[in-house]
């Protein structure tokens, strides 16, 4: 009985998986390649997803202060709903803060 008991709780060993890891994506907000590829009529590309969640945060550089989901509705030409889905599913990465701290 105790044999038993001593095969069941001993480790076994596994093989080493020697895949190597996912490239990293460019997330960066300077990230050109995916920007401005023509999307199908009703569709917004990276860019605009950017520009509408910089506008909902009030941080864009065309418009001062929040703007609501309506409002941005709206400017782009889709849905609310599909505005109010971005906002609550898609962010922005972080900002990069080795740029500030070499801009002060």
């Amino acid at each position: 009985m105790v044999r038993i008991l001593n095969l069941m709780f001993q480790a076994f060993v596994v093989e080493r998986y020697n895949k190597p890891m996912p490239k990293l994506r460019n997330t960066k907000p300077d990230s050109g390649r995916y920007e401005e590829r023509p999307v199908l009529p009703g569709s917004l590309d990276v860019a605009q997803l950017r520009h509408i969640i910089l506008l909902h945060q009030g941080k864009a550089d065309d418009h001062e202060g929040p703007m609501n989901v309506e409002q941005i509705a709206e400017k782009f030409r889709v849905d609310v709903e599909q505005v109010q889905r971005i906002l609550q599913f898609v962010s922005l990465p972080p900002e990069d803060s080795s740029k500030q701290k070499n801009n002060t």
